[in-house]
């Protein structure tokens, strides 16, 4: 059973003041007009100079005229702003969105997932089945096409698509193998599907995986971990558009409990990676961290494997949950720490929730961004005036590209039935003409011990 709620539909707008500047236009008058000099002087009269002989049967020379009309410039049209839509969509099983991207064409790419009633305050309901979905829908909403994989247990599920239109499906099958049109995919997987959603090629990436960024051209950076009877050896892998690796590296000398997830490839082809190092990391004869303590990393990778740059924040307790690149090659940064950090000449004093720049010289900001609690996930993405945008549960904060504060705004349940609802986004990308979209879940009835889970998405314009 699928029940479907919402639609496209307006939002309201930024809870921030819009300035008018206004220009001023000057004017000036005529200059006088000379008065021509008469004819003689002191000198005597003007001696006129003699006409030079000009055949007087040649008429004079015509101009003939041009029939064809002055070429007018192109006018200049603007696109028409984007209309806001959304969508929830579930059954009595939970769903949850769980990623979004945009393809080279504005076309939409939604994951999301339906699991099982499993927890212990609430009884298992009739009908209720275990599904990974994805939609592709057009700019303005439209759907496209859905692929479903019923009975697909699948942990992280995330999506990314490239320029041509080509759609990349993430995640890990933890439990036993899944089938999404190619066969048994195990573990940690990647499946690359065409513009129209059929399965083209699968790989294995590792044990596990956990980040995902598609380039334009169809290259995928992907990390992971691979898991050997001493360590969970975080990885770190490129793909071509046709599934062949350009090129893999394993952190071997990641201490126990060092994290790599969330990545991103800059527009210089630097492919970024981000985590949690334990004591010391040495890459490239380069160390990063400091013995005994934990400590957040931004390492850059050259586009053939080779160590760019790296900064940490040693001492920093946390977790990166998302990053994303800037148009001058630096990257902003989401996710919460345990404790104060520091960066760059700012200190955020409580653990809490976080969005730091960084470049290759270790320069950038630190801003605490909204967030509803406490152990939520933020998610961040990069407009294209330099706008960042961080969700955290409802609530969603814009930053200018120098870290100027911008405005807060809440993002509200719809189609509460239960009069008591809660909702809290997963991932967010940049849309067309300025819009965002975001994904993530809505719980109706939560006072209750019945209540129900539905995933939403939503395009928000400004």
């Amino acid at each position: 059973m699928r029940r479907e709620t919402g639609g496209r539909g307006r939002w309201a707008a930024w809870l921030s003041m819009a300035t008018l500047v206004l220009g001023a236009a000057a004017c000036g008058g005529e200059a006088p007009t000379p008065t021509p000099e008469e004819p003689g002087g002191p000198s005597g009269p003007m001696v006129p100079a003699p006409k030079p002989e000009t055949p007087e049967s040649l008429p004079p020379e015509q101009v003939p005229e041009d029939p064809t009309p002055p070429e007018q410039p192109p006018e200049q049209t603007t696109p028409p702003a984007p209309e806001p839509w959304s969508y929830q969509l579930g059954g009595p099983q939970d769903d949850t969105g769980w990623d979004v991207a945009v393809d080279g064409a504005g076309h939409v790419l939604w994951v999301w997932a339906s699991t099982l009633r499993e927890d212990e305050d609430r009884d298992p309901v009739e009908g209720q089945q275990r599904v990974l979905t994805l939609s592709r829908y057009t700019a303005e909403g439209e759907p496209e096409w859905t692929r479903e994989f019923p009975r697909a247990r699948i942990s992280e599920p995330r999506v990314g698509a490239s320029g041509d239109g080509a759609v990349y499906l993430m995640g890990n099958a933890f439990l036993y193998p899944v089938d999404l049109g190619l066969g048994a995919a195990e573990d940690g997987f990647l499946v690359r599907f065409s513009s129209a959603g059929e399965p083209e090629w699968q790989r294995r990436v590792g044990q596990k995986v956990h980040g995902l960024t598609v380039g334009a051209a169809g290259e995928v950076l992907v990390s992971g971990e691979e898991w050997t009877e001493d360590a969970h050896v975080p990885l770190l892998t490129v793909y071509e558009a046709d599934g062949r690796v350009r090129w893999t590296r394993t952190l071997d000398g990641a201490a126990e409990g060092s994290e790599f997830r969330a990545v991103a490839l800059t527009p210089q082809g630097r492919m970024v990676l981000t985590g949690t190092i334990e004591g010391v990391l040495e890459l490239d004869d380069q160390r990063f961290g400091t013995e005994g303590t934990r400590s957040l990393a931004v390492i850059a990778f050259e586009p053939d494997g080779t160590l760019a740059w790296g900064h940490v924040l040693s001492g920093v307790d946390g977790r990166v949950t998302d990053i994303t690149a800037r148009a001058d090659g630096s990257v902003a940064a989401a996710g919460e720490s345990q404790g104060a950090m520091s960066w760059d000449g700012t200190t955020l004093p409580d653990g809490g929730p976080f969005l730091l720049t960084m470049d290759a010289q270790g320069s950038g900001w630190l801003r605490r961004p909204g967030c509803d609690a406490l152990g939520l996930v933020p998610s961040l993405s990069v407009g294209g005036s330099g706008q960042v945008m961080v969700a955290c549960g409802s609530r969603l904060t814009s930053f200018a590209s120098d870290g100027t504060l911008q405005g807060e705004r809440v993002l509200n349940p719809e189609s509460c039935e239960g009069g008591a609802c809660t909702l809290t986004s997963t991932a967010m990308t940049a849309g067309a003409g300025g819009s965002w979209l975001v994904t993530g879940y809505q719980r109706d009835g939560v006072t209750t011990h019945d209540w129900n889970q539905e995933a939403f998405l939503r395009l928000l314009v400004p």
